[in-house]
């Protein structure tokens, strides 16, 4: 494809959302998990490592080290400049799009990003997340997060810089919910008729923001078959996978209604594909080895997608 405005201003528009929704997940499940290690009559056998093993490169070494020290995970996920996907990094990211596609979003959207850029570039925040401030900061970035989505849908108009704004979100979330997923069946051997309790559960549903919900869908179904329900399955849940799945066919709908090229089709065609597998699996009846099949699956076919999909409207060549 040629080099034209569209092409960056989309490209822009995609990795500012999806830079934004990364860093949104992984402080909700920072918080969650800072919250419950204050919990000392809880069994937990994971400390920090599922954050660790999805948002950061550590080698597996160092995170087994590292897997219960507060202060080093706070410090490394917020502000460590040498982690690519600190809080720090992805704001700075996130900022160097939105400055790239300023004339397509929201001058209130800019202010607010901006906003948290100088908030992460304060020189004694590294100090403060030492001390007994560390809760009031990630409350405040939480907040933060929460506040950027609502200026997000409140503001921003609907065109096509909101399509690729929203794919980018929803390939972030819809990862981010299988990976942390993956993190919490791997070590029962994705066992659906194991006996693990709500608070082994606890943490998971915390993370994707699912826990109240969790409690009030009243059912006598086992913890384990019923997490799987919810989490890949539910199309009510905005974290799902099935849930984000279909929000990104709904904008890939939007941007090739007018798109003959065969190259979109095919794009179409494979995404269609991915979502199928999905929405067709009868999770009623899944064995341990459909589940862990279908997580693997979908995170590999969705990567997939996403590279072609940013080799077709982003290449500038």
């Amino acid at each position: 494809m040629k080099v034209n405005m569209l092409s960056r201003v989309a490209d822009g528009m995609f990795w500012l959302n999806r830079y934004m929704e990364r860093t949104d997940g992984m402080l909700l499940t920072l918080n969650t998990f800072y919250i419950l290690s204050f919990d000392k009559e809880t069994n937990d056998s994971q400390g920090y490592k599922p954050l660790l093993e999805y948002y950061t490169d550590l080698p597996m070494e160092q995170i087994n080290q590292v897997q219960y020290d507060t202060n080093f995970v706070l410090k490394y996920i917020i502000c460590d400049n040498t982690n690519h996907n600190s809080v720090k990094n992805l704001v700075i990211k996130a900022r160097e799009n939105a400055r790239g596609s300023q004339d397509k979003i929201t001058k209130e959207l800019w202010e607010h990003i901006n906003s948290l850029y100088h908030f992460m570039n304060s020189p004694d925040l590294p100090k403060k997340l030492e001390t007994s401030d560390a809760s009031n900061i990630i409350s405040k970035l939480n907040k933060d997060f929460l506040l950027y989505n609502g200026i997000l849908q409140v503001t921003m108009p609907r065109g096509l810089g909101w399509c690729f704004s929203s794919i980018g979100k929803h390939i972030e979330r819809c990862l981010q919910t299988i990976s942390m997923t993956q993190a919490y069946y791997a070590p029962i051997q994705y066992n659906l008729d194991g006996k693990e309790d709500l608070l082994y559960w606890r943490r998971l549903l915390l993370s994707l923001s699912g826990y109240e919900l969790y409690l009030k869908s009243y059912s006598n179904i086992p913890h384990n078959r019923k997490v799987v329900q919810q989490v890949i399955f539910n199309r009510d849940f905005a974290h799902s996978v099935i849930y984000t799945l279909e929000l990104i066919d709904t904008y890939l709908n939007n941007l090739f209604k007018d798109n003959n090229l065969s190259e979109a089709r095919t794009l179409h065609n494979q995404f269609g594909r991915l979502k199928s597998s999905v929405e067709f699996t009868d999770y009623h009846h899944l064995t341990n080895q459909e589940l862990e099949d279908v997580l693997n699956n979908t995170r590999t076919q969705l990567i997939q997608f996403s590279t072609d999909f940013s080799k077709l409207f982003f290449s500038y060549t």
